[in-house]
């Protein structure tokens, strides 16, 4: 049986350089791996790049990091059969009423006002807390890194989580008890109660750098199993 293509997309503050590692341990050359821009790289390279894998006839497995695992379940068209791994992941990030456990919107906003005064800092304060290196102040790709803290604060993924987990399979979240941007009270209550969530109990927030082959583990498990209406 052919396994499904996989799709990477990684979160905001970060580029596709967070798959190498999990990408080794894959040995998965031919992998579509995703950029979302934040320093510089075509947002239309990559819209074409997404669209030439929808349109093919083989089902996905589409992988997220963090706010790239939203990213990918706000986009539609999906081939049948297409299965989604989240890795520090959240169905959304933002509080609201009735999702008090989301990060509030004001500190959002704040990031905001800060990348128009300093870019850099707002984006390398981030990457410092997930524990990652910094970033050159002329790689930074302002308006786009503003649109992904919109997306922040505004995407919800909750009902289409709820219909996919409908599927034993479809979904899965990988997660860090010690991940300093996504609480543990955030996953639990971003997530319905059929997609399963397997826990890191060392784990930050850059599992896919600091737990490769566990990424490369749940990936593999993924791409052999049979869902039960694919």
């Amino acid at each position: 049986m052919i396994g499904p293509r996989l799709v990477f997309v990684h979160g905001w503050g970060c580029g596709p350089d967070i798959w190498e590692p999990v990408l080794e341990a894959l040995d998965q050359p031919s992998a579509c791996v995703l950029d979302l821009g934040y320093f510089g790289a075509s947002q239309s390279d990559t819209q074409q790049r997404l669209d030439a894998v929808l349109r093919g006839s083989l089902p996905l497995l589409a992988v997220g990091h963090s706010l790239g695992f939203l990213w990918l379940l706000s986009r539609g068209g999906w081939p049948k059969g297409t299965r989604f791994l989240g890795i520090n992941a959240f169905g959304r990030f933002a509080a609201e009423d009735g999702f008090s456990q989301g990060v509030s919107q004001r500190m959002l906003a704040r990031m905001q006002t800060g990348l128009q005064r300093d870019a850099v800092q707002v984006v390398n304060n981030f990457r410092d807390r997930c524990g990652v290196g910094p970033v050159r102040s002329d790689a930074v790709c302002v308006p786009v890194l503003q649109e992904g803290l919109t997306e922040l604060m505004a995407l919800d993924a909750r009902p289409a989580l709820a219909r996919l987990a409908e599927v034993p399979g479809t979904v899965k979240v990988l997660a860090g008890e010690h991940d300093p941007i996504v609480s543990p009270d955030m996953t639990q209550a971003s997530f319905p109660p059929g997609v399963p969530v397997e826990w890191e109990s060392e784990g930050g927030h850059m599992l896919p750098l600091t737990h490769p082959h566990v990424c490369a583990e749940a990936v593999r498990c993924m791409m052999s199993q049979n869902l039960e209406n694919s």
